[in-house]
């Protein structure tokens, strides 16, 4: 079945009929801002939305990519798991994903994700297909926008291994490099993905740029990492899956910049899929004396459902200031945290 589910997304998923689709559209020439004191960038909120043909996604992403240059942006970032609206490409999918999207409804419980090996042999089998349209549709529209764009995150396909990770495109439509998901959760570990071994930084004409998956914020570490690698901005791409809590989102990306003194970007994804409810809002972060309340926001979404592409400037002159004059910055002790870390980590 596996074989025969990646026949029909390599078909659906022709790479002419996307190149084809994108040479019909009018091109438009937009100007970037790209000045280091003055930086603009973009996320993206947007819902889950089954589509029956690889136009209506192409479409979907167009739209976004456009508002984001249109308000000069240099970057525009996508969410986790930015592939699931592909899935209506299965057939007679929609109408399971309704079945169990109105039961978890009427229980008033969310799914739980189970029969978690076939969903892994599916993701598996339409990986390859899906990550190869992916890339392609998106180095397409940044070359034709002139922007640099993170995909979002995908399954990516390594041999027998299943990972979670994204893409940094250039505004000339290559490839720069791709992150994997470092920390799992608990149904991508049921679903058999592999964890990412590696933080890696990717040098953009606007500043050095990490891109952790959702997860991967619950933890100092990374963004401890990701200031280590010299970033002033990391990129963190959610779709939690569960209903919003504005506490339980501050265990994220928010306290995460307060400590690494970056600037945080966090495109989100919302909306039902296996009746499950991923929601969360999208929003622009920055060292509290940074922003205008002193509250760590420079832009966020009004609602955690829903599209939106939130937008700010960035100021990387005065990051760099607040870190040379700030008190506590990079204040650490090596002694301790080395017997910490290995104590930690090697499970002593």
């Amino acid at each position: 079945m596996t074989r025969i589910i990646e026949i029909i997304y390599r078909r659906k998923l022709n790479k002419r009929r996307i190149i084809k689709y994108l040479e019909t559209k009018a091109s438009q020439n937009f100007n970037t801002h790209k000045k280091m004191d003055e930086i603009i960038v973009s996320c993206v909120q947007r819902e889950i939305k089954l589509v029956s043909n690889v136009e209506e996604y192409i479409d979907m992403l167009e739209e976004f990519v456009l508002q984001a240059a249109e308000r000069k942006s240099s970057l525009v970032a996508f969410p986790e798991y930015n592939f699931f609206d592909l899935l209506g490409l299965l057939p007679g999918f929609k109408a399971v994903n309704r079945y169990l999207n109105s039961k978890a409804g009427t229980s008033g419980e969310e799914g739980s994700g189970k029969g978690n090996k076939l969903i892994h042999d599916i993701f598996y089998s339409l990986s390859k297909p899906i990550q190869e349209a992916i890339e392609l549709i998106m180095c397409l529209l940044a070359r034709k926008y002139g922007i640099y764009i993170y995909t979002g995150s995908y399954f990516i396909r390594e041999g027998k291994s299943l990972y979670n990770g994204g893409s940094v495109i250039s505004p000339e439509g290559e490839i720069l490099g791709t992150q994997m998901k470092l920390h799992l959760t608990d149904f991508e570990e049921q679903l058999g993905l592999t964890r990412g071994r590696e933080l890696k930084a990717f040098d953009l004409e606007i500043g050095r740029v990490c891109c952790p998956v959702c997860m991967d914020a619950t933890y100092y570490e990374t963004f401890r990492l990701a200031r280590n690698l010299g970033c002033d901005m990391v990129i963190l791409p959610i779709a939690n899956n569960e209903e919003y809590n504005l506490y339980r989102a501050l265990r994220g990306i928010w306290p995460r910049v307060q400590e690494s003194y970056v600037y945080g970007i966090k495109p989100s994804l919302n909306g039902w899929l296996f009746g499950m409810h991923f929601t969360g809002k999208a929003g622009i972060f920055a060292p509290v004396n940074l922003t205008k309340n002193k509250n760590g926001l420079i832009a966020i979404s009004r609602s955690h459902e829903g599209n939106n592409v939130i937008t700010a400037k960035l100021d990387i002159e005065a990051l760099y200031i607040l870190r040379e004059n700030d008190e506590y910055v990079g204040d650490i002790n090596p002694r301790f945290e080395k017997d910490y870390y290995i104590s930690t980590y090697k499970g002593g």
